[in-house]
């Protein structure tokens, strides 16, 4: 029963490593999304201010999705990481 459980734990953090590449995935393409609405508001803008601060803006908002994406990446796989130690250690253990 032990040994199941420890490989229950095992598979859950190989789930959790999955869920947080998968859910970096997703920000990074929201940002991308993101980048290109801003994208195209700019290019509609006329030449000044307004222009300049659409790009830099976009690439301040881009900036802050790619670390909260980075962010989310290492909790996700940190998670990871310690439940399959631990049932790594149950594993042997019994």
């Amino acid at each position: 029963m032990e040994r199941l459980i420890s490989g229950l734990v095992i598979v859950m953090g190989a789930i959790a490593m999955v869920v947080g590449v998968l859910m970096a995935m997703r920000r990074l393409q929201l940002a991308g999304r993101f980048s290109r609405r801003i994208a195209v508001l700019s290019d509609t803008m006329p030449e000044g201010w307004s222009s300049w601060f659409l790009r830099g803006f976009s690439g301040i908002t881009t900036g802050t999705h790619w670390l909260v994406a980075a962010a989310v990446l290492i909790g996700w796989v940190a998670a990871g990481v310690c439940l399959m130690s631990l049932g790594l250690q149950l594993f042997w253990h019994v």
